[in-house]
């Protein structure tokens, strides 16, 4: 039942719930288990390595269901999906509030991380491009928005929760914001596609019938098997893999290398809070550029001002620098996360537009655990990052070569 005016598009709601889903998904980000790392280390006595290897875990399996999700969510809808998603993630913090002992650590944490990077993420990402195509960069940069904001805000509530209570009473706050923000209006408002409610794309108005003719001839639906036969496929997607490397392999490394390029640890964390604060908006600012330029050509901007941040963070060692690599470095990880979906959808279509993200988001998860261990590596052979993120700079230009090379399918 439509409760709602007709002059509100319902893809609007639909959009509002998958970004308060991706507000409250910021439970499941690294950048929010940074908070918990020292309270619950002194409690159980944990070092780092065994804290950090239920993110990888987590990250790998959910990587590994990425591909089935994306289907599901061509098939029947995310709603499904995110309330799964959500659930997971809710049932998780409430475990991690009663944790005794490192295995119930692992079992929990790599249970949400699978529902973050295999469920919520491939789902709220396509959501907009199921609903729009004109206001498609608009929609996509305000799910994006919600991505960003769960981090700045959550951040410094956990934090105060943890000074006030305790570290378990943050865990059950993060229960209790996903369930209210994230998982009921998903199960609420969250819908298909604006055909299985009578409606047309972009809210302009409920087709006839042969205008619904005319829409599916412009829009046809172009199966998984046919897409992955394309050259451009597999030029999009290795490049997605390279720059998602790229930008890893900086994030677990980013406060150890300022701290050793003389910064003060205070200085180094405050650079994330700065890299938040200009994603949030260039996930807008993306997103109202792509529907008046190329989703790709502002694809391969992102991928440049990735290797430009890398060469910036080479070289920092006062606060203007880190600020700067911490603006350009919040640009490029939003602005990659909203436009992705993008380019997928306008090259095509959006039939298939979940299975085709669901395999994108596995290849990039596959980047996000290749970058940091390469870093690493680096390192302990060398004493220093420098070699490590001049290569990852590399990387990240030839990223954009690969993309420059794809060509959107002929219709």
């Amino acid at each position: 039942m439509n409760i709602l005016p007709r002059r509100i598009y319902y893809g609007w709601c639909v959009v509002a719930a998958a970004s308060g889903m991706s507000f409250a998904n910021a439970a499941t980000a690294i950048s929010i288990l940074t908070v918990f790392v020292v309270p619950m280390s002194q409690e159980f006595g944990w070092n780092r390595t065994e804290v950090a290897g239920a993110t990888s875990l987590g990250a790998v399996l959910g990587a590994a269901l990425a591909p089935f999700t994306g289907r599901a969510v061509d098939r029947f809808g995310a709603r499904v999906t995110l309330v799964a998603g959500g659930l997971i993630v809710v049932a998780g913090c409430l475990y991690l509030a009663n944790a005794q002992v490192l295995a119930a650590f692992y079992v929990a944490f790599t249970a949400v991380r699978i529902a973050d990077q295999g469920l919520i993420q491939v789902s709220a990402s396509v959501t907009a491009g199921k609903w729009f195509a004109r206001y498609r960069g608009r929609a996509t940069g305000l799910v994006m928005l919600g991505n960003a904001g769960g981090v700045i805000v959550m951040a410094p509530l956990v934090q105060l929760v943890i000074s006030l209570w305790d570290w378990r009473a943050a865990w059950v706050m993060l229960a209790g914001s996903m369930l209210v923000v994230g998982t009921i209006p998903a199960l609420l408002l969250v819908r298909r596609q604006p055909e299985d409610m009578g409606l047309r794309m972009d809210g302009d108005g409920d087709p006839d019938p042969a205008e619904r003719a005319e829409l599916a001839a412009d829009e046809p639906a172009i199966g998984l098997g046919v897409i992955v036969r394309t050259a451009s496929f597999w030029l999009i997607l290795f490049s997605l893999f390279l720059v998602s490397t790229a930008t890893s392999g900086i994030g677990l490394h980013l406060v150890p290398h300022l701290t050793q390029q003389g910064l003060s640890a205070g200085a180094a964390v405050a650079a994330i809070s700065v890299m938040s604060i200009s994603g949030a908006l260039a996930a807008l600012a993306f997103g109202l550029l792509a529907e008046r330029a190329s989703p790709k050509l502002l694809l391969v901007l992102a991928y440049l001002l990735a290797a430009a941040s890398m060469w910036v963070l080479m070289t920092a060692d006062n606060l203007p620098q880190t600020y700067l690599f911490a603006v350009l470095q919040g640009i490029v990880g939003t602005g990659i996360n909203t436009l992705a979906p993008i380019l997928w959808a306008v090259y095509y279509g959006r039939g298939s537009l979940g299975s085709v993200f669901g395999v994108s988001r596995a290849a990039q998860v596959v980047g996000f655990a290749v970058g940091p261990l390469a870093s690493a590596v680096v390192y302990d052979r060398t004493g220093s990052y420098q070699g490590a993120f001049l290569a990852l700079a590399l990387v990240a230009v030839f990223a954009a070569i690969l993309l420059v090379a794809s060509q959107r399918p002929r219709a």
